[in-house]
Order: C-alpha cells, then structure tokens, then sequence
C-alpha cells in the first residue's frame, strides 16, 4: 500500500512540477501596465547621487521588471532649464523584453541630468502625456506614474487657475501639480506613487494628501494600497529600495508573500521523499515478514542497529505508540509536555515563516508579531481544536513535537525559503481504537484547516494583506501535507478508513496548494 500511495505523491507532485515550471508561459505576451518614472533631475541632486540614481534605475530594468512584454516603461526627467523645456523624455513608451531590456538599462546611464529647478508639473504633465498618446494606452489594464523628488515644486506651468490645495492666495506651483494629476485622474490615470527623497514632514504630508492616487493617500510601507508616498533618507536609500518599488507597483502588493514556484516544487520533492523512504525503511523495519523480497529485507533489518530500528519502529506508529497513555480530566486540559510543545512549535513555525517572508534580519524583525500572531492561530488553536474533538471522541490526544518533521520543516525552509512539512503533530491514544474513529479525527485536522485557509482568504481580500498571505499558505501547506497518505501523517489515517474521502481531501489540498502559489501574488 505504501508504494502505491508514494508512486500517486510522485505522479502528484510531478504534475506540480510541470505545472509550476511551465506557468510563466502560460500569460499572453502583452502589455498589462504603462509604468512612467518621472525623476527629479534638479540641482538639489548632485552628480554622485545622479549616478547612484541611475545606476538603480538600470538595475531594476536588468533584475526586477519582467522582461516578457507585460510592462511599457517610460522615464521623464524634470529640473532642465526653461530653455531646454523644464522637462525631457529620457525615454521613449517602450516594452521591456528579454531582447531590449539590456541595451535600455545601458541607455538609463547614459541620462544627463538637467541641473535646473524643480518643475515638478511639467515633468508630471509630459509623463502623463507620453502614457497617454501610447499606442498601449487603452489596451494595457493599468496606466502607472512613479514620481521621484527632493524637493517642493518651484516651477509653474500655468495648468491651475485657482488654489487647488487650500493654501490661500493665488495659484502657484503646487497647484500646477494638482491640476496635472487631476486632469490625468480624469483621463484614466490609475495610480500615482512617490519617492520623496530627504523631503521634510511637512512636504511628505501635502504631497501624500493632494499629489498620490487613489486618494486616500498612505505613507509606506506598509504599502497596503495603490497611491503611496515612501520616503527615503538619500538617493543611496533610493538605490536600496527601487526593486522592493517595482515589485510593488507591478508585482502587486510586497507584503502578500506566497513561496516561490520553485522552491515550493523543491522543497515538496525533498521533503515528500524523505519521509516516503523512511516510512517504507520504517515498515520493513516493523514487518519485515510482509515487505516485498521479505528474505532479503529481514537480512538487511538484522543488520540495522537496534536504537535506529526502534526509532524507526517509533516513526511508522507514531499516530498510536503507547508513549501516551489514557488520562482522566478535562478534555480541554493540557499537560505540561503539551505546553512545552507548543511553545517550541510556535517558536519554529514563527522563525520559519519569518525568515521566508523577509530577505533582511531587520525586516524579519518587523514581520515577527504579524508571523506569531499567525502561527498562534494555525498551530495551536488548530491542533487544540481537533485535541479537544479526538478527546470527546474516546481517541486521547495530545500535541507533540515530531522530529523528523522538524528537521524536513527546517531542511526546506533554510535550503529553499518554503516552509514545508510540520514541526509538530498530535499523537493519539485508544485501547479500542477503529479505523473510523481514527480517520474521523484525521479528517477534521484537515477540515480545519481548510476552515482557517478560508479566514485567512478573506483577511486578505479584505485588505489585511501579510497575515492574510502567510496564514492562507501555512494552513493550506499543513493541510496538503497531513493529507499525504504516507504513515504516520493522517491522510494515512483517512486512506484505511474511507478512499474516496481521501482521494476528495488530497485533491483539494493538492489543487489549493497550487492555486494559492500561482495566483495569489
């Protein structure tokens, strides 16, 4: 049975393979968003920094805009002089792709820079213009203006014919601003983000309340919505977090966090085949008599050391080794092992999650409390959950640390970024234990989380993005690996008692886990 169970995850996780691998082929060759960068090129910004501006710019073109014909990108740079026009296209509508994309980022550091004052307007103005007379324009599904300055627009372009910002007196050029976003607002801009770069509070706030779109504006990060103001010390700042920006605006949300395609094909691969070929060694381990080439098998057996087969022997019955025993008490009680246990799982699941979300030690850090709060809710009102209905059940139950699945869980994480497998599981206990009673309990473990999958689904369509992400992947990852019909997980569990309500749970878990790596970005 545990062949043909491991050949099924096989054909299984293949299939991911192959529908992981081959995804990025699967998106038409077309323009999604028309992307303008309008860059303050004044002389407040001195030829250093200019080159530390560039140089980014370039770099985001080579490693973080995707090179497959979704993205238009277009570059306005204002702070030229009257007699150059204030403002200068850089660079003309054009979609990146995997041909073009180098010799742009070269043309990127070849940019002069203007040296003049801050016409804000008339590099908001062009920007808009370019967007908007692009053969793209009305095609692409958004049309996205990033604007990158230092300083208070000083320049009029006569746009505004009244005080748009309730400053008091007579038009000038923060209202020639206002005008220009307004009036691309009104011809279907779709989002306008800043970089305010060494600017003062104060500026950060009007830019925030009367420049970015959609209002309300916010100050990120968080970038929890569409029309955003960050603001960064120095252009060197600036450098070291333009291709967080991009992933922002063209990536969607950076604070959803789902793994990688790949690192989820990999991690699944290693860690489904670790524990496929230890339960196997486990069940020869155990009844070598029934193993295939059983003659063979009990030789080899005889000669595995006896600490390593008990070990084993412990692995492959894990679900129901008497290292429990029946207590009387409150269903709800916990023992202090228990507690323990959970503390120690919390810990690691936190870490795990953690480290996966952030590149950084100081944005792990920042995402810690999001990361407990989760775990707390995955880990251990789940398990506590289905503790608490295993009891009622007659089956004892109680929550241990698993470590096998502790160090698959922490093999995958730091080797690939993918949390996978599960650093703990609940052990049960019945002198009169059926397969029914055993795979009911097993089956509510599963039921459950697919329950919190669905909490942790609406939280973030509802806008509660990094606690949304994490806890729809964590309980759809533990979900899809308890549902594994390899011993001592509980898909085995629901595989003796009921089939074909296996086959409907591992399928689910199965096509979720999917979805949720492919779509939810």
């Amino acid at each position: 049975m545990i062949r043909r169970s491991f050949s099924f995850i096989v054909a299984a996780m293949s299939l991911l393979g192959v529908v992981l691998l081959f995804s990025p082929c699967v998106h038409a060759a077309e323009v999604k968003t028309q992307l303008c960068l309008v860059i303050d090129g004044s002389g407040s910004i001195n030829s250093a920094e200019w080159d530390i501006i560039k140089q980014a710019l370039a770099k985001a073109i080579n490693e973080t805009i995707p090179h497959d014909g979704s993205v238009e990108l277009t570059i306005v740079q204002f702070g030229y002089p009257a007699s150059a026009g204030y403002a200068k296209t850089e660079l003309q509508p054009t979609v990146i792709d995997n041909v073009n994309y180098p010799s742009i980022a070269a043309q990127v550091l070849e940019m002069p820079k203007g040296a003049g004052n801050t016409p804000s307007a008339h590099g908001l103005y062009l920007g808009w213009s370019e967007l908007r007379d692009s053969p793209n324009f009305g095609v692409a599904a958004r049309q996205v203006i990033n604007l990158a300055t230092d300083d208070v627009a000083n320049v009029r372009n006569g746009n505004a014919t009244a005080d748009l910002d309730a400053s008091g007196g007579s038009p000038n050029a923060s209202d020639d601003v206002v005008a220009v976003v307004n009036a691309a607002v009104s011809q279907g801009l779709d989002e306008l983000d800043i970089e305010g770069i060494g600017i003062t509070e104060g500026h950060r706030d009007w830019l925030k309340n009367w420049t970015v779109h959609p209002q309300p504006g916010i100050i990120a990060p968080p970038f929890t919505k569409p029309g955003w103001i960050r603001t960064v010390a120095d252009p060197a700042e600036f450098a070291n977090t333009v291709g967080q920006k991009m992933q922002v605006i063209l990536g969607g949300n950076v604070d959803v966090w789902v793994p990688s395609a790949e690192g989820a094909l990999a991690a699944g691969l290693v860690t489904v085949g670790m524990t496929g070929a230890v339960s196997s060694l486990a069940s020869a381990v155990t009844n070598p008599e029934t193993f295939p080439g059983s003659e063979l098998a009990q030789k080899i057996i005889s000669q595995v050391p006896t600490t390593l087969r008990k070990w084993l022997h412990e692995f492959i019955s894990s679900k129901r080794k008497l290292g429990i025993v029946q207590k009387k008490g409150h269903v709800f009680a916990l023992t202090k092992l228990e507690f323990v246990s959970y503390v120690v799982a919390l810990s690691i699941l936190t870490f795990a999650f953690a480290y996966a979300k952030a590149p950084t030690l100081t944005e792990i850090m920042a995402v810690i409390p999001t990361v407990l709060a989760t775990s707390i809710i995955v880990e251990f009102v789940k398990n506590y959950a289905v503790e608490a209905i295993a009891r009622r059940q007659g089956v004892w139950t109680e929550h241990r640390l698993w470590y096998f699945g502790l160090a698959t869980f922490l093999l995958s994480t730091l080797a690939f970024k993918v949390p996978f497998s599960s650093p703990s599981r609940n052990v049960h206990y019945s002198p009169n234990f059926t397969k029914r009673s055993l795979g009911l309990v097993s089956s509510v473990s599963v039921f459950i989380g697919f329950a919190f999958a669905i909490v942790f689904y609406v939280l973030l369509a509802s806008g509660f993005t990094l606690i949304g992400s994490i806890g729809l992947v964590m309980s759809l990852t533990i979900a899809f690996f308890e549902a594994l019909p390899i011993p001592p997980m509980n898909g085995k569990d629901i595989y003796d008692w009921s089939r074909p309500l296996w086959a409907a749970l591992f399928a689910a878990t199965f096509t979720l886990y999917l979805l949720c790596i492919l779509l939810i970005h």
